[in-house]
């Protein structure tokens, strides 16, 4: 294969003219620019971008840690991380890590190989210890809560959401109080959070009322499942995401019950769906923190920003002629 040496040679230039042209800077004679031009389509040369963003000392790509690269509770988040990185001429490279230790450790080596030039961490399993020792590789940006004050962060103030929600279902006299996790609390900081704030707030065991490894509508169909074929049934339920919501308020209709009239029900992430079943959703801004986040990661600068959460209520009147319609 050809390479800019012969390009240079067979064009009876220097190398440094070819690379000029090639990066169309100005001030190159009209008379050069044509020989190296007739030479490059001659020996059909192409450009090394390996090679190239070598020299440059970066690559303009990041990449970004992420769970599953097919779940709605990310989306948000995503997209603002690739709105920033198209402002800043800058690629995404999306790793999905299925929570598998092993490979967000593999993934983490792309820094000490040089092939990115940060990352982004969503949801993870890394041990402190871990992302300490791998961000000496290159600069490391959490998109939660980070065990490392080392590390800069761009997170939700989830705790102070869940005690938010917890302490309205208290406050409007709710007793059979249910939640819902992605994760278990081993494994999980968030779940952590999410049932120490309802110890906190309820003051009550939490065991009969908790369902963890909720991910999705049809996870909200099974353990909408459990929760409504018993005699004692909630009368509100906090879920982890609102395609779980959706789930359970359709399970809740196959027995019999119906949403709003015989519970109430909180999700997370305010999708459409929160907007279209008429049920409150709590918004963490993850499209902010995205934007945020790549901003941080592409700069000099160190912080640890925390993002307000907000409570969003919702109009009933779709829900109560949905939850009438059969099926």
């Amino acid at each position: 294969m050809a390479n800019i040496k012969d390009v240079a040679r067979m064009a009876g230039v220097s190398i440094a003219t070819v690379s000029r042209v090639l990066n169309e800077y100005p001030y190159v004679a009209k008379d050069k620019q044509e020989k190296v031009m007739a030479v490059i389509k001659e020996l059909n040369y192409s450009v090394n971008g390996n090679a190239v963003k070598l020299s440059k000392g970066k690559t303009n790509t990041i990449g970004v840690i992420v769970p599953y690269n097919n779940n709605s509770c990310y989306d948000e988040l995503i997209n603002g991380i690739l709105k920033k990185a198209h402002e800043l001429h800058y690629q995404v490279l999306l790793l999905p890590s299925y929570y598998e230790n092993v490979i967000e450790r593999d993934y983490l080596t792309l820094l000490k190989k040089k092939m990115i030039d940060g990352i982004l961490l969503t949801s993870h399993t890394l041990h402190p210890e871990q992302i300490l020792a791998l961000s000496e590789w290159g600069k490391v940006v959490c998109c939660e809560a980070c065990p490392v004050e080392l590390i800069p962060s761009v997170f939700p103030d989830r705790f102070a959401a869940y005690n938010e929600v917890f302490t309205y279902f208290k406050n409007k006299g709710y007793k059979r109080i249910h939640f819902t996790s992605g994760r278990d609390f081993q494994s999980s900081p968030s779940t952590r959070l999410r049932i120490q704030a309802y110890q906190e707030t309820i003051a009550e065991a939490y065991e009969s009322q908790f369902f963890d490894q909720c991910f999705d509508y049809q996870d909200g169909k099974r353990v909408g499942d459990l929760m409504f074929r018993n005699s004692t049934v909630p009368d509100a339920i906090f879920t982890n995401g609102d395609e779980v919501a959706a789930g359970i308020i359709a399970s809740a209709q196959t027995h019999g019950y119906s949403y709003p009239q015989d519970f109430e029900i909180i999700g997370e992430e305010n999708t459409p769906l929160s907007e279209i079943l008429g049920f409150p959703s709590v918004d963490y801004h993850q499209t902010a923190i995205g934007e945020q986040a790549v901003s941080l990661l592409l700069s000099d600068e160190y912080a640890r920003i925390q993002v307000r959460h907000q409570l969003n209520f919702r109009a009933r009147t779709e829900a109560s002629a949905l939850s009438r319609c059969p099926g």
